[in-house]
């Protein structure tokens, strides 16, 4: 093997390990481990409303009637979608059904704690940091337990 061959394979080798190592999955999941559905408002740095009008798919929130794992929550193909109850200038009122995980937001790179201003659970309001501080993080991914 020459060396311009060895040089190019291994330039390659670093060029494709620099691009998977700049993103990675950090999706914000809602578990309602109790018996009843749960009022969640999420509330956002900037005016969703309009937001939503130009990209509703990134606003698609989908759920499971289970308490999954992230891993096992992306494997399934047909995702329940979530009604959006309210929808204020940059609220979200959400109704989460009981023992069922939710997800809030598909980010990378950790997006959603700049995104997401606070989220409100049966009156208590979380911010960011009280959140990262409560949830439990599973391979780049964050859960918050209702419990």
């Amino acid at each position: 093997m020459s060396i311009k061959a060895m040089t190019t394979g291994f330039l390659s080798f670093i060029f494709i390990l620099i691009f998977l190592g700049c993103s990675y999955s950090t999706d914000f999941y809602i578990q309602n481990l109790t018996g009843t559905k749960r009022i969640i408002t999420i509330n956002y740095h900037y005016p969703v409303s309009k937001a939503i009008n130009n990209d509703s798919v990134s606003f698609g929130f989908h759920y499971e009637n289970e308490i999954l794992s992230p891993k096992a929550f992306r494997k399934i193909k047909k995702l329940k979608s979530l009604e959006k109850i309210e929808m204020k200038d940059s609220a979200i009122v959400l109704e989460v059904p009981p023992n069922s995980t939710t997800r809030i937001d598909k980010s990378y790179n950790g997006r959603w704690r700049y995104m997401i201003k606070s989220v409100e659970v049966d009156g208590k309001v979380f911010n960011t940091e009280d959140l990262q501080n409560k949830t439990k993080f599973i391979s780049n991914d964050y859960i918050y337990k209702i419990e």
